[in-house]
């Protein structure tokens, strides 16, 4: 099936040159760790190798906008439940017991849904041979959008994906 030959046991790395390479490439991922991803990601430069390579920046500006974010998400107001409704007496509940009685049920409701609103935008653009552009939605959770590309003369490669930490993204 596979048109390989097995290598001899001559050709294959003896234990002590698979020790020293994986010591080699824990040594370069932790350098590249310090002199690259910490600036990058997180700002920090222990080294000033970032700040020569300019990552420190980009770190810093990440760095901001995600307080930004966090601040943003603290000033939304949330929410304030409204107190409980006995369904079949349409009254909040009281503090004491009242005195027994007879209660009939009010008529019931009709639920009218609220009309949906359909969105379409349409973005008109010119692309070079070679250049490209992004284009993003900020959706909110369980919501789906439905998109479609138009090409006039010519092909365009596209990736559709997602940027939610931690969130699970499906594509239909």
């Amino acid at each position: 099936m596979y048109n390989s030959d097995t290598p001899n046991r001559a050709e294959l790395p003896s234990s002590k040159q698979l020790v020293r390479s994986t010591v080699l490439a824990a040594v370069s991922a932790v350098i590249l760790l310090v002199a690259v991803v910490l600036p990058a990601e997180y700002g920090i430069d222990p080294t000033g190798i970032g700040r020569v390579l300019r990552m420190t920046d980009m770190g810093e500006i990440k760095q901001q906008l995600a307080a930004e974010a966090a601040a943003d998400a603290a000033a939304t107001p949330t929410a304030v439940p409204s107190p409980s409704v006995d369904a079949p007496t349409g009254l909040a509940p009281a503090t004491a017991a009242p005195p027994a009685a007879t209660v009939s049920a009010p008529p019931p409701v009709a639920v009218v849904a609220a009309p949906k609103i359909e969105w379409r935008d349409e973005i008109p653009f010119t692309l070079t041979p070679g250049e490209g552009t992004e284009i993003k939605l900020k959706m909110t959770e369980g919501a789906k959008a439905q998109y479609a590309w138009v090409v006039e003369g010519g092909e365009v490669n596209f990736d559709t994906h997602g940027d939610a930490p931690g969130k699970s993204i499906s594509y239909e």
